[in-house]
């Protein structure tokens, strides 16, 4: 039996020519440390939070061991979603993630637009299309699927237009400023990707 050698997320995003993905709005490119402050940033905004499992005020430290033990896993391949700013530069929008079952061929994946002024524009959708082909097509996935809360509509909407379909519902599964809501697990396939495309 041939033993397949697993990649870590460290040696997948050392290919930075092949592996950065461009769309019209948004690349996708490797996480870099100086991003740190910015991702601590997003993290201790309630309003980013709302829709994300963090619940506790996040450190810097805690930012940095996060950060470090992505790079190292050998399951999870973290992008940074990053626009063109005015003058040329590269300005950092978001994260986006997906944490890959090897046997089995599935993919849970996960976005965050941190930069609020970048919401509802259509900049987290096409990260989306970026990272589920990614997923199909470099990963070799069968299914990507995700979780998203009930009351985030702008997050269903754009995941459908991706391809994802609803598949469960965990009903009262999130409690957030009070009031418990349900989770919606949303799913795609590879050959409705491919089908759809």
């Amino acid at each position: 039996m041939v033993k397949r050698k697993v990649i870590s997320t460290e040696e997948v995003l050392n290919f930075k020519d092949k592996i950065m993905l461009k769309g019209v709005k948004v690349r996708l490119v490797p996480p870099k440390k100086e991003y740190i402050d910015r991702f601590q940033k997003w993290m201790n905004d309630l309003e980013i939070t709302q829709h994300l499992t963090v619940f506790r005020p996040i450190t810097k430290e805690m930012q940095k061991d996060w950060y470090d033990s992505m790079i190292k896993s050998e399951n999870n391949i973290l992008f940074s979603i990053v626009v063109s700013d005015d003058d040329n530069n590269e300005k950092l929008i978001g994260n986006c993630d997906i944490d890959v079952d090897w046997k089995n061929r599935v993919g849970s994946c996960g976005i965050v637009i941190g930069e609020k002024e970048y919401h509802g524009k259509g900049y987290g959708t096409e990260a989306m299309k970026l990272l589920v082909e990614y997923g199909f097509t470099t990963l070799n996935l069968n299914r990507i699927d995700l979780e998203a809360h009930s009351f985030n509509s702008r997050a269903l909407q754009s995941y459908m237009k991706v391809g994802f379909k609803k598949e469960v519902i965990r009903r009262h599964a999130v409690y957030i400023n009070g009031v418990y809501h349900d989770s919606i697990v949303l799913s795609i396939l590879r050959d409705e990707w491919q089908r759809n495309k």
